[in-house]
């Protein structure tokens, strides 16, 4: 019994160190907002919950955009776009991911849905890794949202999108060097699904934060980027309408 109990105790001290480096690890490379981010966040009436990020509109309408965002982004990363989003009448909300990674929350919509019955209509979208997972999010509740909206990102499998119930909108950057992914992924979906295509621009540049090893080279600014990315949201939104 003693063999046991020191067993145990050593499988959970190194299941502990392995979480504590973990955490430690992901704090660590989290990418946090720049100065751009930081003007908005101070500019606008965003409202914070338990690292949620909640943009509102001054003239609302009952349409809503779940944000997930990439992997190891902090949320006020994105907070360019979602404002521009809401400033078009939508409510935005950005879920704090645990470790700053989204497939530990995959269902932090089921709350967010949950926190604002005055919307009548959800989509949810996201960066990257957030864009897999709200993909994977909306393959099991189809029924509970209107909208798939995949920010540079596609899903683990593109069958499991072939006549989707929902529309389906994918935005895609020419110097993203995933790019070739997401439009093999719009190529199998084409018939059920729209995209927009962003010239120039890069896989950082949907967010506002730092360097991004083996990202391509934009050849327009992250304003000018953000600005596609706004229209095109918006445009997919308010055929919803």
């Amino acid at each position: 019994m003693k063999i046991i109990r020191r067993l145990f105790i050593l499988l959970l001290a190194i299941v502990l160190i392995g979480a504590v480096t973990l955490v430690g690890w992901a704090s660590a490379r989290a990418q946090k907002e720049t100065e751009r981010a930081v003007t908005v966040l101070m500019e606008n009436d965003i409202q914070r919950v338990d690292g949620m990020l909640v943009f509102r509109s001054s003239s609302p309408n009952d349409i809503g955009l779940i944000y997930y965002p990439g992997g190891l982004v902090e949320p006020e990363a994105y907070a360019v776009t979602a404002q521009g989003i809401a400033d078009a009448g939508y409510l935005v909300v950005i879920p704090k991911m645990p470790l700053n990674l989204a497939f530990t929350g995959i269902n932090r919509a089921d709350s967010i849905r949950a926190d604002h019955p005055e919307i009548a209509s959800w989509v949810i979208g996201g960066h990257s890794l957030g864009g897999a997972m709200a993909a994977e999010y909306a393959k099991k509740n189809a029924d509970r949202l209107d909208g798939l909206i995949l920010f540079a990102s596609y899903p683990a499998s593109a069958e499991d999108f072939v006549d989707f119930p929902i529309p389906v909108l994918t935005i895609t950057a020419s110097r993203d060097p995933g790019s070739v992914r997401q439009e093999a992924f719009y190529e199998t979906v084409a018939p059920w699904a729209s995209r927009a295509v962003i010239e120039g621009g890069n896989h950082r540049q949907y967010a506002d934060y730092g360097f991004q090893k083996d990202d391509g080279l934009a050849t327009i600014s992250a304003a000018e980027q953000q600005e596609q990315i706004v229209a095109a949201t918006v445009q997919f939104l308010d055929a919803l309408e």
